[in-house]
């Protein structure tokens, strides 16, 4: 549908005036509405692949010759066929079109309808099926089915439905006083009222709605809800109020399969739902089951072609399942169907999809054309970045990196980002420098990373201490780590004071063996200071490293029992 009715209704003014001077000329006369009667509408019925020419405005029409004949005008005022027309024609939107759910309310709102009925027509051999839903206009979720009924002609299908109508409208009553003593906080009132609309119509949707909510606001077991949640869906597949609830039921009951198929037939039901469709994808990726909820997604969409709320849904599932060369080529179905579905969501998605699937090449294609279209946005920088550096083209990567950040972009840990492709383009002596100017400007993320370059400094400096036997190897690694250390917070705080302690270990052996062998008294004291630091500082990452501090803690007793002795022998 090219224009939404409701959109159309944003002239209130014109078409007020509309509807004052139709109802005096153009308009026929009617009686007018006895003081207590609910205002019902009937809307033009949809038509399933039917060739015949306005089957469901014919459908509607015999519709409303059976809520005549069912109805008192004292109980229902039947909004006439002329009023809807009129107001549609008006606006300029055909009258004999169905419409969506959302135009549909606004439309029975404009015309102060209580209710209106819509439905849908399918040809078969025999005749026609017909299947009508009535809707209250307060709120186009709440939905009682009235069934399908056959027959030879539309007017033998639809008494059968006329006949349902009225025994559906006897819970209405007590659904309103149900919804009325709820809102004043008299919740056993509410509920009896809605007990009274299901022993009025056994199939009641509406009141038993009423009744779980009643029911949530009493805190009622969870078994409780997920049964009167059951007994709503088994009449009304589709109703999202009862669909919502079974869902809440089955997580609370921690039956995560269950909730997650429950969760994705509410999405099918309203695709375009952007919060709904991330509780439903929060709820896979928390569940690790998605594979539950592609066969009724892709249900949906075969019942619903060229849907693109029901497309994009599918493809989130794609994503969801780790399907990802069928993500990829839907969502460049959904871009041909609709550019604007190439939003920034869609690249993001995608080149982090492609970098899951092992490439990195394609991740940064992607991201680039993110980048071009959408050039200030930082998720997309950052993304281009970190996949051109795991594409290996890392210059390429910081010459990206610095025009964003030149240009004013807060690309995502971009310093750390900055200092891992300086490590790779020119090694950690580079890298480190980079670090340190970094925290000079006062960029704290990268924290982490100066104790990862000093750590890969302290093992390189193990593997040459234990060919030169030589302390000299931590001349520049003791700094580097007490200048991590005083970086580092938090979870690595521990893992700094491990590392910071066992590289003056580490120092103090080879010093205490060449003072040994030197006789020299100033470098047993320095091996006495750095064992007095291992001292300290191992006990203290003692959470990074529990099982490793004790066998290092003897090794620093036995040093510094070794210094002491060569102390007092050449220390005089």
């Amino acid at each position: 549908m090219a224009r939404s009715f409701h959109s159309l209704l944003v002239g209130a003014g014109t078409l007020a005036l509309f509807g004052a001077s139709v109802s005096a000329s153009a308009q026929p006369q009617r009686r007018p509405p006895e003081p207590n009667a609910k205002f019902v509408l009937v809307e033009v019925f949809r038509a399933n692949g039917i060739p015949e020419k306005n089957v469901g405005e014919k459908a509607a029409d015999e519709m409303r010759k059976r809520v005549e004949r069912e109805f008192s005008r004292k109980d229902v005022y039947l909004v006439p066929k002329e009023e809807m027309s009129g107001i549609l024609e008006a606006s300029g939107f055909p009258a004999d079109v169905p419409l969506e759910p959302h135009d549909a309310r606004a439309l029975a709102a404009q015309l102060r309808a209580d209710e209106y009925i819509t439905g849908t027509v399918t040809k078969i051999d025999t005749g026609y099926t017909v299947q009508a839903n009535l809707v209250l206009t307060r709120d186009n979720s709440l939905v009682q089915p009235l069934g399908e009924a056959s027959g030879r002609k539309l007017a033998d299908a639809m008494a059968a439905l006329g006949a349902e109508l009225k025994l559906a409208r006897a819970q209405l009553g007590h659904e309103l006083r149900c919804v009325n003593a709820a809102r004043e906080g008299k919740l056993d009132e509410a509920a009896a009222a809605a007990r009274e609309g299901i022993a009025a119509y056994d199939k009641a949707v509406l009141a038993r709605v009423c009744l779980a909510n009643v029911m949530v606001s009493q805190k009622a077991s969870d078994t409780a809800l997920l049964k009167i949640s059951q007994e709503i869906v088994a009449l009304s597949p589709t109703s999202r109020n009862g669909l919502a609830l079974k869902a809440q039921a089955y997580r609370a009951l921690n039956e995560p399969d269950s909730a997650i198929t429950t969760l994705t037939k509410l999405l099918a039901t309203n695709p375009n739902d952007a919060r709904l469709q991330k509780d439903v994808i929060d709820a896979i990726t928390a569940f690790g089951n998605p594979r539950i909820a592609r066969p009724i997604v892709e249900e949906a969409v075969a019942k619903n072609p060229g849907d693109a709320d029901l497309l994009r849904l599918r493809w989130l599932i794609l994503f969801a399942v780790r399907d990802y060369k069928e993500a990829f080529d839907a969502g460049e179905d959904l871009v041909r169907l609709d550019t604007a579905f190439a939003d920034t969501t869609y690249f993001l998605k995608t080149a982090a999809a492609y970098a899951a699937d092992s490439q990195p090449q394609k991740a940064a294609e992607f991201a680039a054309r993110g980048v071009a279209k959408f050039p200030d946005h930082p998720g997309l920088n950052r993304d281009l970045v970190v996949n051109l550096r795991s594409s290996g083209q890392n210059q390429q990567a910081l010459e990206v990196l610095t025009k964003a950040t030149a240009g004013g972009i807060e690309v995502e840990q971009a310093g750390v980002i900055r200092v891992l492709l300086t490590r790779d383009l020119s090694g950690d002596v580079a890298a480190w420098d980079a670090a340190r100017s970094l925290v000079a400007k006062g960029d704290s993320s990268v924290a982490p990373l100066v104790l990862q370059i000093a750590k890969a400094r302290m093992d390189s400096a193990v593997v040459k201490a234990g060919v030169s036997k030589d302390p000299a190897e931590f001349d520049l690694v003791i700094p580097a780590l007490a200048y991590a250390d005083s970086l580092a917070s938090g979870e690595t705080k521990a893992q700094a004071k491990f590392f910071f302690g066992a590289a003056n270990l580490y120092a103090g052996q080879y010093s205490v063996i060449a003072a040994a062998e030197r006789k020299d008294c100033s470098l047993a004291k320095r091996a006495k200071n750095m064992l007095v630091e291992a001292q300290i500082n191992l006990p203290a990452g003692g959470a990074f490293a529990p099982d490793q501090v004790p066998k290092l803690m003897a090794g620093v007793m036995q040093f510094d029992q070794n210094a002491d002795q060569i102390i007092a022998a050449y220390c005089k």
